[in-house]
């Protein structure tokens, strides 16, 4: 009985910090997608954040009695850098960022190549080589280059792989990409509209490059509707610790990596996802915490209560600048992982002292 109520008591405490401290972020949010989601058009969520930001939006959608397309996109940055290794246009945001280390931990982590791949694409010499990217980035290019052939025919059956998985959710039937993340510099939208050959328009909570950009003869359109051209750095504390944010905002996977047709059904396909981190291996308490805050999403939606930007700086400020108001129960939960960057699996709270 004593376990039973404090099941009870411990569940209330990560509903009602799910409702306190991402309920308003959410709710914001998808008030501002509503607004300005093209009324037969579909969005596509992105990422692991996606996961939570459609469940969100549908919540919200339901109390707002309204009715919207929408659906939930598997891909991540890491997976496009590779899918588009023989694509030069990649580049200028694949090989972007600092690097040092060999050619062969570039692939592998930035690329997620596998040791197989990278020893049947390049040479011992070339995967051996030391790599500054601040200083060598044409000669990665070049490395690249003389390996082309072989690039195109490692990734041929993933992009058709891909490609078929995206005609499945109405991806390129679309004139005009809508997507959802929370930001910030619009990696991904910029590397699918490369990709697909498709404008593409950004919806973010925070966007680092507002406005229309041109990017490989497509245009992209970006949009934050919590702050616009602010980068991390700046001060600006909601994107300077947005680690916060992403680590609780996270798909019940890793990070995708990889699909393949199914063999047994042609039609389906099989997915493939790197580790999971403390958030997903507690996937259950984060549904927890989750259902708090969707809960508020269609409590705001349903009764018209909305938030200001600056309301919602001010309380997710009150979390991410002072110790001690995240709750010791969830505290595990807030790993992200940061391959990209080289950093590994890294904990929010841990990194900026607030414990």
């Amino acid at each position: 009985m004593a376990n039973s109520a404090m099941s009870v008591v411990n569940q209330a405490q990560y509903s009602n910090f799910g409702s306190t401290f991402l309920g308003p972020v959410l709710s914001f949010f998808s008030e501002k997608l509503l607004l300005n989601q093209p009324q037969d058009t579909p969005i596509y969520f992105l990422a692991r954040e996606g996961y939570w930001l459609q469940r969100a939006y549908n919540q919200y959608l339901h109390g707002a009695n309204a009715q919207r397309n929408s659906y939930y996109l598997l891909v991540s940055r890491a997976f496009l850098f590779k899918l588009l290794l023989n694509d030069e246009r990649s580049y200028a945001y694949s090989l972007k960022g600092e690097f040092c280390g060999t050619f062969y931990n570039l692939m592998r982590t930035r690329f997620l190549l596998s040791d197989a791949e990278i020893t049947t694409l390049f040479t011992e010499q070339v995967s051996n080589s030391q790599i500054d990217l601040s200083k060598d980035k044409n000669k990665v290019v070049a490395m690249l280059r003389a390996s082309r052939d072989k690039v195109d025919l490692l990734l041929a059956p993933i992009k058709c792989a891909y490609l078929a998985y995206l005609e499945s959710i109405e991806v390129t039937s679309q004139s005009t990409l809508h997507l959802v993340d929370l930001g910030y510099s619009g990696t991904i939208q910029s590397l699918l509209g490369i990709l697909l050959n498709k404008n593409t328009h950004g919806h973010y909570l925070i966007s680092s490059n507002p406005g229309s950009h041109k990017i490989a003869g497509t245009s992209a359109f970006m949009q934050g509707y919590l702050k616009e051209g602010v980068k991390i750095g700046d001060g600006y504390l909601p994107l300077d610790r947005s680690m916060f944010l992403e680590s609780l905002l996270t798909a019940p996977n890793g990070q995708f990596r990889d699909i393949k047709f199914n063999t047994l059904n042609p039609n389906s396909f099989d997915m493939y996802y790197g580790r999971k981190v403390a958030s997903q291996r507690y996937f259950y308490l984060l549904e927890q915490v989750m259902a708090g805050a969707l809960s508020l999403c269609g409590h705001n939606a349903q009764y018209a209560i909305s938030f200001t930007p600056n309301e919602l700086e001010a309380l997710l400020e009150s979390y991410l600048a002072k110790p001690n108001m995240i709750p010791h129960a969830v505290r595990h939960i807030f790993d992200i992982d940061d391959d990209v960057a080289g950093n590994g699996t890294v904990n929010a709270i841990q990194f900026f002292g607030l414990g």
